[in-house]
């Protein structure tokens, strides 16, 4: 019988701190006990191959499952969240994991209100030659190509980061398509590229409710501000739409993402962890 099993990845893995990570993730376990000897035993076998620090869980890379929630407040999971119960993280911890980095998902009831800072910044977006429009689903794999572009260059400081080829990146985002309504999804473009995007969907399960799933711009100066912009556009169109309720999702602690909505509460938390190996 099956007490544990986990995936070990150690080959082209991204630093952290200047440090090699190995990452430990696919787990699956009914044994609290038998997953925090297996993660022990991963550990172990990543330190032989030379890695300094495990991290987990992280199922290959960032682009696919990884976290684990580490507080909530009760609020049911929303669409297309990586949800965990609050006692998945035991067997970590028990095989010596703490908290490398830390994420979290916040609430906004006051979709009605609008930020004055908005008008302003896109007033001086538009002077720098930023047009606004909406995501163009007729083509999407088009405009696929491009958002993979503007995601490489936009997440490459983020934690624990690698990129990936244009065909995963496409295996992964199309089946959001028929999820996505092109009113919630603003795009920005410059010098006849797009430089920033905003994904966001309603939750099947709470018609109230948009997720605004992913904000992402390129890393030119003359574009500070445009994750506001977008976030602010996106509000906007969910409140015309009758929505009541918008989550901004699994904001890394520390970026700019989390002002984004001044009115916005916590409501859950999550992290990766981390055992030090040298």
């Amino acid at each position: 019988m099956l007490r544990a099993r986990c995936s070990l990845w150690w080959r082209d893995t991204p630093a952290h701190g200047g440090r090699r990570t190995g990452f430990i993730g696919c787990t699956e376990s009914d044994d609290a006990d038998a997953l925090a000897a297996l993660l022990t035993r991963a550990a172990a076998r990543l330190s032989e191959m030379r890695c300094d620090l495990a991290v987990g869980p992280v199922d290959g890379d960032t682009w696919h499952r990884y976290r684990l929630v580490t507080f909530t407040d009760g609020t049911p999971p929303f669409a297309l969240e990586p949800y965990s119960a609050l006692d998945a993280i035991v067997p970590w911890q028990h095989a010596g994991f703490t908290p490398l980095e830390t994420y979290a998902s916040y609430r906004d009831d006051a979709l009605a209100e609008r930020d004055a800072r908005v008008a302003a910044l896109e007033a001086r977006l538009k002077d720098a030659g930023v047009t606004l429009r909406q995501l163009d689903l007729a083509c999407f794999d088009r405009e696929l190509e491009q958002i993979h572009a503007v995601a490489l260059r936009g997440f490459r400081d983020a934690p624990l980061f690698a990129p990936i080829g244009f065909p995963a990146f496409a295996e992964l985002y199309r089946p959001l398509a028929p999820l996505l309504d092109p009113r919630l999804c603003p795009v920005a473009e410059c010098d006849g590229r797009i430089v920033g995007v905003l994904f966001a969907l309603r939750d099947p399960r709470a018609p109230h409710t948009v997720v605004l799933k992913t904000v992402v711009r390129d890393n030119d100066r003359r574009l500070a501000g445009l994750g506001f912009v977008l976030t602010g556009r996106a509000r906007a169109a969910a409140h015309a739409l009758g929505a009541t309720r918008a989550i901004s999702a699994l904001q890394h602690d520390g970026s700019v993402a989390r002002s984004l909505a001044a009115q916005a509460v916590v409501f859950r938390r999550y992290a990766v962890l981390a055992k030090e190996l040298s």
